[in-house]
């Protein structure tokens, strides 16, 4: 610490100013009171530094060198300790259970969510405290932390020298874990100096909550309105329910429609008025359903008798109906039939069955999709014991020119990205299948992107299609060739071909988020997110939640009115086990650059890649 000590002359006299003063220390007890340097002068001010012995109380002198001469004893105070702080963290508010819906992580006690904000309290009985010094940051898994935040003064009543609050955004700091702790660390210092610190863990976890209502299988991808409601699709044998829930799990409203197996395709749109289409099949029918976004009432129904439907719905307008348009492919006794759903035209209820020679249209596989780009529309089906892809020109009973084109097998996925159809294809009861691209204008044959060499070897049921770190486009997609279960990503142009193991199998459509993240749901459940550029897993949540027989879908964050928040997180929604379940990831929804970034293209569902991809602000 600096010492100087000053002569003051009298009034009248001159300054007879001594080479040096004598400065010397002593513990108040008598003991030693630590070292001085040497003395240093300015005419008649004079500085040393002492270090001292300890903390405690001392007496330090300056005296005039000469026998008899003035000096000055002052007692001071050293303090060496900095301040020691007390974290408290709150309990985590976990929700109450309600309507289906429970919320809190079941394999981790009182945690926090990824999306939410922590209001910590700090405490500390230092006395010579410097407020505006105190300081928290939070610390993610890998060490990274968030950039230290201000602690403001309690204006209530405090059990301390001192109480203040933080609050804390659990999205920002690193987090490669799917449930794990974090680390709230407080900085501050003494009126002197005296650095000292403080911390307390916070449980976190991504699980946000499950609906567990349906009562049923879900078979067909959830969609996403405009206002941030999840509508859901369930299917038990002959019945099967539509329901909405708001973005924190509550049940909006549900409506009993059949099973449901295509669907539910969301509507643009008008005024804050969107219509939710599904395809349910009842005991020996098959109905399309336009349903109302706000309380699940039935806006229109188009029925087709004697048969069922099994593939997915597109939507889009039609050249000669400028009128929103879903249209899916109903397999009859008769043979396929291509229907669609256009409420409040002048014909709400277009089909085109196959005619009476010729080709035929192909009775459509379960479980594939439905696309369209205009009017034309393409799907996967079966015709004189073949696999097909084929496309028609909606209201035409005739398929376009160079279709249908012969897969190699049961085609399973389609996209439709620039001027080409990609697809894959896997069978079931032998290995066999690939990637494939059709152009949209049709072909003689498919063009293989996947395996590699001569034979259609692996099975490929899932695929999405992502910008490229540089250009072209990759496709992301899940393989399972002889001997392996691997995910995988393609670039469509230099064939370059990453691969990591995964197993159980990814059957589901990748889904791929902003900030280079990829999310996958295994066969069994298994939930992964990976690094887009590298395929390295982010975290993995295991065990498997169940069996997923549909595909996962993204979201911006949203609070419970469906308004959006601010933050760097989305929320992963994952059907599996017959149930729904949402957490936190790290992407603020689908990747908008991407030309296919899911199931069905879009949140919405709708098949087609004129509708936008939306990003969140």
């Amino acid at each position: 610490m600096p010492v100087t000590a000053e002569l003051l002359v009298g009034t009248g006299f001159a300054g007879n100013f001594p080479e040096t003063l004598s400065f010397s220390v002593v513990a108040s007890d008598g003991g030693t009171g630590g070292t001085l340097t040497a003395v240093t002068r300015s005419e008649g001010v004079y500085s040393t530094q002492w270090t001292p012995a300890g903390e405690g109380e001392f007496r330090l002198t300056a005296a005039y060198p000469a026998t008899g001469g003035p000096s000055t004893t002052v007692r001071l105070t050293a303090d060496t300790t900095g301040p020691t702080f007390v974290v408290f963290v709150p309990p985590a508010d976990a929700g109450v259970a309600a309507g289906g819906t429970t919320y809190g992580d079941p394999s981790l006690a009182n945690a926090w969510r990824r999306d939410q904000a922590v209001p910590v309290e700090i405490r500390t009985n230092e006395p010579h405290l410097d407020p505006s010094t105190v300081t928290i940051a939070l610390q993610g898994t890998d060490g990274g932390t968030t950039p230290a935040v201000a602690v403001t003064a309690s204006s209530g009543a405090c059990d301390a020298g001192f109480c203040g609050v933080a609050q804390l955004s659990l999205w920002e700091p690193p987090f490669d874990a799917f449930r794990g702790t974090m680390t709230a660390a407080v900085q501050g210092k003494d009126t002197v100096g005296n650095a000292g610190s403080g911390s307390a863990t916070i449980n976190v976890t991504r699980w946000k909550w499950v609906f567990d209502g349906t009562a049923g299988a879900i078979r067909s991808g959830p969609a996403i309105g405009s206002g941030g409601s999840i509508y859901l699709g369930t299917n038990a044998n002959t019945s099967g329910k539509v329901f909405a829930l708001t973005p924190e799990g509550a049940l909006r409203w549900e409506s009993s429609v059949g099973a449901v197996v295509g669907g539910p395709v969301v509507g643009a749109s008008d005024g804050g008025t969107e219509l939710v289409y599904v395809g349910a099949n009842g005991a020996n029918d098959g109905t399309l359903y336009a349903l109302q976004s706000e309380d699940g009432g039935t806006r229109q129904t188009c029925t087709t008798p004697n048969g069922s439907f099994e593939g997915a719905l597109a939507l889009g307008k039609t050249t000669t109906a400028q009128v929103e348009t879903a249209v899916s492919v109903y397999n009859s006794n008769t043979g396929a039939i291509i229907v669609g759903i256009r409420p409040g035209a002048s014909v709400p209820c277009p089909l085109v069955e196959s005619p009476s020679t010729g080709e035929q249209i192909p009775v459509l596989t379960a479980g594939t999709p439905v696309v369209m780009q205009n009017d034309s529309i393409f799907f996967a089906g079966v015709a004189s014991g073949s696999p097909k892809i084929t496309s028609y020109a909606f209201g035409v009973s005739v398929p376009r020119s160079n279709w249908p084109v012969n897969p190699p097998a049961v085609t399973r996925s389609l996209a439709l990205v620039g001027s080409d159809v990609i697809g894959g294809a896997a069978a079931t009861d032998f290995v066999a299948g690939g990637l494939f691209k059709i152009p949209q204008a049709g072909a003689a044959d498919v063009t293989r992107l996947y395996p590699a060499g001569t034979s259609w070897s692996s099975r490929v049921f899932s695929l999405a299609v992502g910008s490229a770190l540089e250009t072209p486009d990759n496709v992301f997609f899940g393989s399972e060739p002889t001997g392996s279960i691997n995910f995988n990503r393609l670039n469509l142009t230099s064939a370059a071909l990453q691969t990591a193991a995964s197993s159980p199998a990814i059957r589901a459509t990748p889904v791929l988020g902003v900030n280079g993240n990829v999310y996958t749901a295994t066969s069994n459940g298994t939930v992964r997110a990976w690094i887009a550029d590298t395929l390295t897993p982010r975290w993995t949540l295991t065990p498997g939640l169940g069996t997923v027989e549909a595909s996962p879908t993204l979201d911006c964050p949203r609070d419970a009115s469906g308004a959006l928040v601010a933050g760097n997180h989305g929320v992963l929604y994952v059907p599996a086990g017959g149930k729904l379940y949402a957490f936190v990831v790290d992407s603020r929804g689908l990747d908008t650059s991407a030309p296919w970034p899911k199931y069905q293209h879009d949140s919405r569902n709708t098949g087609n890649p004129a509708t936008p991809i939306t990003s969140c602000p």
